[in-house]
C-alpha cells in the first residue's frame, strides 16, 4: 500500500517545489534544493514499489522496509499541510487584521487560488522551520533508498490496466447451489417444535468457513414466502465482533419497530424484548456470531424464550466452537459444504465474461476454468475472481493470473487471501488506498457513498482532481465493479448510494494496513496500555460505561483519522478532554457520530488545524464551540440530528475551504450564519433556514443565490417559507432546487402559532417553490393556507411519496389520483377538509362521471398501468394506479370519503390506516375491490360505530384488521369481536 499512499503524495510534493521555483525563494539557504531532492528520491523508490508489494508477501524484510518508507512519508504529508495551513492561516487573519504600517515590508507569492502575503520575519521563521523538518525528513528518507539495493528490487514502470469502457455494473445476484441447502433448512424452519424437547426457541446454527456462503442461504430462507407467512415476527441482526449485548438488543428493538430511547441498561432493554415479543411466533437471525462465552449467551438469549412454540434463532458462524457452546443438538447444525466446480465455474463465468463475445469466450474459457477451480468451491472467491478477470483484456493476462507465485504461498493466511490480493494489486493506486482505509470501520458496517468520498477527500486521496467528488464517485465504482463492496443500498434511482464489505475482504484491509490502522475497546476495565506504534488511523469502540477519553495511550502526533463508535448514545461516550497535548494534531478526520456529546471543548477543537472531516451528527450538542471557525483546512461539517442544536457560530465565513455543510435534522435553528454566503468553496447543503424579520446575522436568499457552485442535496429541507419576503426570493429559492439533485423535499411554511398571515401568500409562495420533475418524496408541512393545488402538483410524474402534515386550513384536495407513480400518501392533521370525492381522485365533475381532468388523462401508451382501454376504444381510467400505502390522522371535521363508480379506483392499496377522525361517517364501498391486507381504525367514535352494520361489508376480506381495541390476524379476531 506504500505506492498508493507515494502516489497520492507526490502530487501536492510537486506542487509546493513548483511554487519555490517559481519564486526563487532564497530566505533559508537550501530549502529549495532539499524539497526537490525529497521530490526525486521519491520518485525513484516509487518505480520499485509495485514489485516491493508482492514480494513483502515472501519476504519480511521487504514489509519492514516498507513500513518504514509509509512512516515517512506520512511524516513528509504532516510537514506540507503545515506549510500550507500556515500560510492560509496567516491570510484569514490579515484579511480581518488593520492594514500595516508603510515600514513593514511584505513578501507575496501565488498559490493555486489566491495570493498570500506575509510579514517578512513570520515568512522567515516559518520557512526555517520546514527547513529544518525537511532536512531530518530527507536524510531519513535516503536511507530507506539505499537500504532498498539489499532486497533486490526490480524497477517497473506502473502502466494503468487498459479497461475496456463500460459503465455496467453486474450484480450476481442468482445463487448457484444451494437450492438443497435452502430447502433443508427451511424445513427446519418450518417443522413442528414437539421433536425438539418442547424448547422454545429453537436454535439453528449454520457453520462454515468465511466466504461459503452462510450468510446468503439465511437471507434465502428469511425471505421465502413460506417463512414470511409462517413468523409473525421476523429480525435480522448482524453481529460481528465484538459480542456487544446492549447494540444486538437495540437493533433488535429498532427491527421489532418499538420504542428503547429511554432504556440505558441491558437489563432493561432485555425486558422490552421479552415484552415484544412474548407470545409471539418469532424469526430471529443472528448473522456473523463468534462469541464461545456461555454466560454472556445464556443472559442474552433468556427474553427469547418468552415466545411462542415455533419460534426459530438463526445463526451463522464460522466457529463449530460456537454452535457447541449454544448446546445445539447436532441434528439441528448445518455444516456447510464446498460448493461443486461447477457452480463456482457458474458464478466466475458470469462476471469474466460479461459484455465478451462467444470469440473470446471460446478463447479464454480452458484457461478461465483452470482459475475457476482455484476458487476451492468458495463463492466469494469465485466472484472476486470473476471481477479481477473482466477486466483482463488478452490470453497473456490470464495466464499470469494462473501462474502467480502467489498460489504456491506456504502461509496459509495468504493462501486463503490469494484471489483478493490480487484482485488488490490489480487497483490502481487510488483504488488502493481508498479500499485499504475501510479497514478502520467495524465489520458489517454499512459505508455512505457521499459519506466515504468525504472521507477519502479529507485524506488528501483525491486532492489532485479539479473535482475530487466525480473522482471519488468513479472510485467507488470501480470498487463496486471489481466486487470489494456488496449488500447494496439504492436509492429511488437505483444508484448506489449505500453498502458493506464482507468480512474477509474487512480482514483483507486490515491485513494491508496492520501497521497503520489499529481498533481497540475502551470501558471502565480494560484499557490497553499502548496502541501500534505510529497508528495512523484509530478506531475506538466505547463501551455503554462512561469513561474518561484515553489521550494519554495516543501516539505522539500521528494521528490522521479517529473514529469513536458508542454502543450506548444515551450515555456519553466519554469526558472529552479540554485541550490536546499533541496526539491529535495533524488529525484531518474526526467522527464522533451518535456518541452522545452535549458539550465540545473549544481549547480541544481549536487546535485541530488540520482537520478536513468533522462528523458530530445525532448528538446532543446545543451548541458548537467559537473556536470550529478556526479549521480553515475543514471541507466537510456535519451536524444531522443534532435536535438541540439552537445556533451555528457567526464565525464561519473563516471556514474557506468547506464544500460541504450537513445540517439535516437540526431543527430548532432559526438561521444560518450570514458568512456561509462568503464560502465559494461550498457545494452542498442539505437545508436551508429562511430567518424571520430580515436578520441582518442570518445568510439571505440572494446571498445563496450568489453562490454558483452551491447545490441542494438530494434530501432537502426548507425551513421557514412563509418568511420569503417576495416572489422574487422564492423563484430564487427554486432556482437554487433546480441547480441541485434532490429526490426527497421537505417545505416548512411555519412554525407553530401567533403569527399574522393571509392564506394567499402562502399559496404564492408554493406556487413558485416548483421542484424538480423528477421529485420522489415530497413533504409539505405547516402551511396556512386553503388551496393546496399548485399548478406543478399533478405534473411530479417521479413522485412515490406525498406527506401533508398539520396543514390544517387547506379545504380540497388536488387530483392526486391522476400522479401515475404515487405509492404513499399521508394526511396528518387537518381542521377544515369536510369531504374527499371525486376531485382528489382525479375526476374533474362528479364521481359518477367518466370525464377526466386534462392533467389526469394519460394514454395508454405512456401508462399502460394507469390507463387501459374500454369497449370502443375509450380510455378507462384508473385512480391511485399504484398506491400501497394510505393513512388519514387527525381529520376532525371530516365527514365524507366518496369513490367513483365508473373509475377504478385503488388497485394496489396495501395498508389503511384512519387514526382520530371522529366525524367520518364511513368508509368508500371500493375498499371491497382493492387488494387490502392491513386496516387500522383508531379513535373514529362514528366509524366505529358504524361497522356493526353495513360498513362490515366493505372490509370483511382484509385479513388483518384492528378496529379500537379489536384485533383481526390472518383471519381471527384475538378478543370478542363485532
Amino acid at each position: 500500500m506504500a505506492d498508493a499512499l507515494i502516489s497520492v503524495l507526490l502530487d501536492p510534493l510537486i506542487s509546493i517545489t513548483t511554487e519555490f521555483l517559481i519564486q526563487e525563494v532564497k530566505l533559508v539557504k537550501g530549502v529549495k534544493e532539499e524539497v526537490s531532492s525529497l521530490k526525486s528520491t521519491l520518485i525513484a523508490i516509487k518505480d520499485v514499489l509495485e514489485g516491493a508489494e508482492k514480494k513483502q508477501l515472501e519476504d519480511p524484510r521487504v514489509g519492514r522496509w516498507l513500513d518504514q518508507l509509509r512512516h515517512v512519508s506520512y511524516d513528509i504529508d504532516n510537514v506540507l499541510d503545515k506549510w500550507n495551513t500556515e500560510i492560509l492561516t496567516s491570510e484569514i487573519q490579515k484579511q480581518n487584521a488593520p492594514a500595516p504600517l508603510p515600514s513593514q515590508k511584505k513578501v507575496c507569492f501565488p498559490l493555486p487560488s489566491s495570493c498570500f502575503c506575509l510579514s517578512q520575519p513570520k515568512k522567515v521563521r516559518i520557512l526555517h522551520k520546514v527547513a529544518h523538518e525537511i532536512n531530518e525528513l530527507n536524510e531519513k528518507l535516503e536511507r530507506i533508498h539505499k537500504e532498498k539495493r539489499h532486497y533486490s528490487l526490480e524497477t517497473t514502470k506502473v502502466v494503468p490496466n487498459k479497461r475496456r469502457e463500460t459503465t455496467s455494473f453486474v450484480d450476481v445476484s442468482e445463487v448457484y447451489g444451494r437450492d438443497a441447502d435452502k430447502d433443508y433448512l427451511i424445513s427446519k424452519l418450518l417443522c413442528d417444535s414437539s421433536g425438539h424437547g418442547g424448547k422454545v426457541p429453537v436454535i439453528i446454527p449454520i457453520v462454515g468457513m468465511g466466504g461459503i456462503g452462510k450468510t446468503t442461504l439465511a437471507q434465502l430462507a428469511f425471505n421465502d414466502e413460506k417463512v414470511l407467512a409462517n413468523f409473525d415476527e421476523r429480525v435480522w441482526v448482524c453481529v460481528s465482533e465484538p459480542f456487544d449485548e446492549i447494540g444486538i438488543a437495540k437493533a433488535i428493538l429498532q427491527e421489532l419497530k418499538v420504542g428503547f430511547q429511554d432504556l440505558q441498561t441491558l437489563q432493561a432493554l432485555l425486558q422490552r424484548i421479552r415484552e415484544s415479543i412474548e407470545g409471539k411466533k418469532f424469526l430471529l437471525v443472528l448473522d456473523d456470531v463468534w462469541t464461545e462465552d456461555r454466560e454472556v449467551w445464556e443472559q442474552f438469549i433468556q427474553p427469547f424464550r418468552s415466545g411462542a412454540a415455533g419460534s426459530r434463532i438463526l445463526i451463522t458462524t464460522r466457529k463449530q466452537k460456537v454452535a457447541t457452546m449454544m448446546d445445539v443438538p447436532a441434528r439441528m447444525i448445518i455444516n456447510l459444504e464446498l460448493l461443486s466446480e461447477d457452480h463456482c465455474w457458474s458464478i466466475f463465468s458470469q462476471l469474466a465474461f460479461f459484455e465478451r463475445n462467444g470469440e473470446d469466450r471460446q478463447q479464454l474459457e480452458e484457461i478461465g476454468r483452470k482459475i475457476a477451480n482455484k476458487c476451492k468451491g468458495l463463492p466469494l472467491q469465485a466472484k472476486t475472481l470473476g471481477g479481477l478477470m473482466r477486466f483482463k483484456e488478452t490470453k497473456r493476462d490470464w495466464e499470469d493470473v494462473l501462474s502467480d507465485k502467489i498460489w504456491e504461498s506456504h502461509d496459509e493466511k495468504i493462501k486463503h487471501l490469494a484471489p483478493f490480493l490480487l484482485s488488490y494489486y490489480d487497483l490502481p493506486p487510488l483504488e488502493k488506498r481508498c479500499f485499504s482505509y475501510c479497514s478502520v470501520f467495524p465489520k458489517d458496517y454499512e459505508f455512505r457513498r457521499d459519506e466515504l468520498i468525504e472521507m477519502w477527500m479529507s485524506q488528501g486521496y483525491l486532492s489532485s482532481d479539479e473535482n475530487p467528488e466525480n473522482r471519488g464517485q468513479n472510485c467507488f465504482k470501480n470498487l463496486i465493479m471489481q466486487s470489494f463492496f456488496q449488500d447494496f443500498r439504492k436509492d429511488d434511482d437505483g444508484s448506489i448510494v449505500g453498502c458493506k464489505m464482507h468480512d474477509i475482504l474487512h480482514d483483507l484491509a486490515q491485513f494491508l494496513t496492520k501497521n497503520e490502522c489499529s481498533t481497540m475497546k475502551v470501558d471502565e476495565g480494560n484499557t490497553q496500555p499502548h496502541i501500534v506504534e505510529k497508528v495512523r488511523h484509530l478506531t475506538l469502540l466505547f463501551t455503554p460505561h462512561r469513561v474518561e477519553f484515553p489521550i494519554s495511550m495516543l501516539n505522539e502526533g500521528h494521528l490522521h483519522s479517529l473514529f469513536i463508535f458508542n454502543s450506548n448514545p444515551s450515555v456519553s461516550a466519554s469526558r472529552m478532554p479540554h485541550q490536546s497535548s499533541g496526539p491529535l494534531r495533524y488529525l484531518r478526520t474526526l467522527n464522533m457520530r451518535k456518541c452522545g456529546i452535549s458539550w465540545l471543548p473549544g481549547q480541544l477543537i481549536g487546535q485541530l488545524r488540520h482537520l478536513r472531516y468533522l462528523d458530530l451528527s445525532y448528538n446532543k450538542l446545543e451548541e458548537l464551540p467559537d473556536e470550529v471557525c478556526d479549521l480553515c483546512n475543514l471541507q466537510t461539517l456535519s451536524l444531522k440530528g443534532c435536535v438541540a442544536l439552537g445556533i451555528l457560530p457567526g464565525g464561519m465565513g473563516r471556514l474557506v475551504n468547506l464544500r460541504h455543510l450537513h445540517i439535516l435534522g437540526c431543527n430548532q435553528l432559526n438561521g444560518l450564519p450570514k458568512g456561509i454566503g462568503r464560502l465559494t468553496q461550498l457545494r452542498t447543503l442539505d437545508a436551508v433556514v429562511i430567518p424571520e424579520n430580515n436578520h441582518e446575522e442570518y445568510v439571505s436568499m440572494g446571498d445563496l443565490e450568489k453562490m454558483n457552485r452551491l447545490q441542494l442535496e438530494s434530501e432537502a429541507y426548507i425551513k421557514g417559507c412563509v418568511n420569503l419576503k417576495s416572489l422574487s426570493e422564492a423563484e430564487e429559492l427554486a432556482g437554487l432546487m433546480k441547480g441541485g439533485n434532490q429526490v426527497r423535499l421537505s417545505l416548512h411554511f411555519a412554525l407553530f402559532g401567533g403569527m399574522v398571515w393571509k392564506e394567499d401568500d402562502d399559496f404564492e409562495i408554493l406556487e413558485a417553490l416548483q421542484p424538480r420533475p423528477s421529485l420522489k418524496s415530497l413533504n409539505i408541512v405547516h402551511y396556512r393556507g386553503a388551496n393546496l393545488s399548485p399548478k406543478w402538483m399533478t405534473s411530479l410524474h417521479n413522485l412515490t411519496r406525498l406527506v401533508f402534515r398539520y396543514c390544517q386550513s387547506f379545504e380540497t384536495f388536488p387530483p392526486l389520483g391522476s400522479l401515475p407513480s404515487l405509492e404513499e400518501l399521508e394526511i396528518d392533521e387537518n381542521r377544515e377538509l369536510r369531504k374527499i370525492g371525486g376531485e382528489v381522485m382525479g375526476i374533474t365533475t362528479t364521481a359518477s362521471s367518466t370525464s377526466t381532468s386534462t392533467s389526469s388523462r394519460i394514454s395508454s401508451s405512456d401508462d399502460d398501468i394507469n390507463v387501459a382501454k374500454g369497449g370502443g376504444g375509450v380510455h378507462h381510467f384508473i385512480s391511485f394506479p399504484k398506491l400501497k400505502r394510505l393513512s388519514f390522522r387527525r381529520m376532525d371535521r371530516w365527514e365524507e370519503w366518496e369513490g367513483c363508480e365508473s373509475v377504478t379506483n385503488m388497485p394496489c392499496l396495501n395498508s389503511l390506516t384512519i387514526y382520530g377522525c371522529d366525524s367520518l361517517k364511513s368508509l368508500p364501498e371500493f375498499l371491497k375491490e382493492t387488494p387490502l391486507q392491513h386496516l387500522h381504525i383508531v379513535w373514529c367514535s362514528i366509524l366505529l360505530e358504524s361497522f356493526r352494520g353495513k360498513e362490515w361489508a366493505h372490509i370483511s376480506h382484509v385479513p388483518n384488521i384492528q378496529i379500537g381495541e379489536y384485533v383481526k390476524r390472518d383471519g381471527n379476531w384475538i378478543e370478542d369481536a363485532l
